[in-house]
């Protein structure tokens, strides 16, 4: 029996371990099939299988989630915390998840609550690394970049001090800090960082060589085209696009920053195309999340802005924020600007955009390259 077990609990951490490389090359389906294959074998393992049964079920409920099934994913994970045995390293685990669905589903209170209690359940383990970059996005997603930032150069710095080092992860959450301090407007440092961390994935296995070469790329194209570098931004695009997936979130990310690049140049035509590339790898994407669809909208909004149709700017940029957070996030204050412009055109008053340079001057700084861009829109 025990050879058996232990047998059988070799097997139930392989397909464990394969559902999660599917999960984080969004290979959904198969993800699910295999974590839910991992969660029968721990199962039969008794206490031993506990926590396994836990993560197990944590990444099924990713896989469900990526999947477009929000509702399914959340009725997993809560009975995975109720379950017989489960662990506090395993409760961290679901909860992580869990907080992920609840951000999808823009319930950002309620699941910065189940990362603050996944903070106290995996404290000590490597699940704290996990449970503190969920801590970092939702951050990010509430306008709080400056902290998310921090967050996240303390989890790299933690990773690669981890026994044993995990080279993966902090390469991963040094790329995403890159985002936030583009946001801050901290360019000279995603100068610096972005090329260290596109050199540094060619010493870690795919799917996150791919992932954090990407995602520096991606931040630092953004980065150069927020302060008028777009001739640069769009270079750096084409050719990451042209060793990425072709129809992944990644991908349709880089189509949107496209756009911003092209739409910088006064190249409708072509931000147009961009924004409709992004929009055909969206629609298979039906786990998508609302702050990447949020993304989709700023672009389709700035480029009826551009092509002089302000009712249906106003109109993407509406629908847009209705995906955001209620917070002076970035994403948001850019929207808040691109329906304040569709407003100042349709002869609707200024009101909306001084609304949203004086957040932005708030929240970031008279010289940010928010606020100045939304200060020149209002005219000076």
């Amino acid at each position: 029996m025990r050879l058996f077990t232990n047998r059988g609990l070799g097997r139930a951490k392989e397909l464990l371990a394969e559902a999660q490389k599917a999960c984080v090359a969004e290979q959904f389906a198969r993800a699910e099939e295999l974590a839910r294959q991992a969660v029968e074998l721990f199962a039969r393992a008794g206490r031993r299988g506990a926590e396994g049964i836990a993560v197990g079920r944590a990444v099924v409920g990713a896989a469900i989630r990526g999947q477009g099934r929000g509702a399914e994913a959340e009725g997993e994970l809560r009975a995975a915390l109720t379950a017989p045995g489960i662990t506090n390293v395993g409760r961290a685990a679901v909860r992580i998840e869990l907080a992920n669905v609840l951000r999808a589903d823009r319930r950002h209170d309620e699941a910065l609550e189940e990362i603050r209690r996944a903070v106290v359940e995996g404290r000590a383990t490597l699940w704290q690394l996990g449970t503190r970059q969920a801590q970092a996005l939702l951050l990010g997603e509430t306008g709080r970049h400056r902290e998310a930032a921090e967050i996240l150069a303390d989890l790299a710095a933690e990773a690669r001090r981890a026994t044993p080092p995990q080279p993966q992860f902090a390469l991963a959450t040094g790329s995403n800090r890159l985002t936030h301090l583009a946001y801050l407007g901290e360019h000279a440092e995603v100068d610096q960082e972005a090329p260290r961390l596109r050199a540094a994935a060619g010493t870690v296995p795919e799917p996150v060589a791919t992932l954090v070469r990407v995602s520096a790329a991606n931040s630092l194209a953004m980065s150069l085209s927020l302060r008028g570098r777009h001739i640069e931004a769009e270079s750096l695009l084409r050719e990451t696009l042209a060793g990425a997936p072709d129809a992944d979130r990644f991908a349709l990310v880089l189509f949107i920053n496209l756009s911003r690049a092209l739409l910088g140049q006064g190249r409708t035509e072509e931000a147009g195309e961009a924004v409709d590339a992004a929009r055909v790898i969206a629609a298979r994407l039906p786990g998508l999340a609302e702050h990447d669809r949020s993304a989709l909208g700023l672009a389709a909004a700035n480029l009826h802005l551009a092509l002089g149709q302000p009712a249906e700017a106003e109109q993407e940029a509406r629908q847009a924020m209705a995906r955001c957070a209620d917070a002076p996030a970035h994403r948001v204050l850019e929207l808040r600007t691109a329906l304040g412009i569709a407003k100042v055109r349709l002869g609707r008053g200024d009101g909306t955009l001084a609304g949203a340079v004086a957040d932005w001057r708030a929240h970031f700084g008279e010289e940010h390259h928010g606020t100045v861009a939304a200060r020149e829109a209002l005219g000076g």
